[in-house]
């Protein structure tokens, strides 16, 4: 059973309030590696359709937390928590369409790194739950715990896509790039983990 002391002392852990500038940068942010993406190798109708739906989704989401909710607590959370993981998610995405322009499409590569960033994600949260039983979030956080894993994460995604990659010339520059990318989603992923703030603070408002 986890002490409701520590999960408070989690949810105030670096915790600053909402602020609408932010929350429209980021908006503006989502929409332009939305872009990038659907304009990476060919041209999917579907994907750029099912990203604009989304897009507008988040941006509803979004409007609504500036208009309605600017003062309350969740609203930081959400804001956060959103924006990392659906930027984690495009990031995990462009680098297997940044991988396709070397190879054909393989749908399965594309699940398995998906598959990898939701390990990612479930591994941040098991650290979350041990550290808010242990009451950690008392004092000063070090991400030397965090950053460990995307890493590994990132290695296991690049040694999967090295299988498909087997007996076919390879650009470095695309390559790097590729692993650039799927590395930079898993670190993305940590400040998802706002999304574990939010159903927290909603936890304790019901008790």
């Amino acid at each position: 059973m986890v002490n409701m002391k520590n999960i408070i002392s989690f949810l105030d852990f670096n915790y600053t309030p909402f602020s609408r500038k932010q929350c429209i940068k980021r908006l503006f942010v989502i929409w332009i590696l939305s872009i990038v993406l659907c304009f990476i190798g060919k041209f999917y109708i579907i994907l750029a359709c099912l990203i604009t739906f989304l897009n507008i989704v988040i941006s509803i989401v979004f409007c609504t937390l500036i208009i309605k909710f600017q003062k309350a607590k969740i609203s930081r959370f959400l804001c956060d928590g959103l924006t990392f993981l659906y930027i984690a998610i495009i990031l995990n995405i462009t680098s297997y369409r940044i991988i396709t322009l070397q190879i054909n499409d393989n749908w399965f590569l594309a699940v398995v790194l998906l598959f990898l960033l939701f390990l990612c994600i479930c591994f941040f949260i098991l650290i979350v739950y041990f550290n808010i039983k242990s009451d950690k979030y008392n004092v000063k956080s070090t991400s030397k715990k965090l950053i460990s894993f995307p890493l590994v994460g990132g290695v296991c995604g690049i040694a999967v896509a090295k299988l498909f990659l087997q007996n076919i010339s390879q650009n470095s520059a695309v390559l790097i790039l590729f692993i650039s990318t799927l590395l930079l989603s898993f670190i993305v992923s940590i400040g998802s983990l706002s999304l574990v703030k939010a159903f927290l603070l909603k936890y304790l408002e019901t008790r």
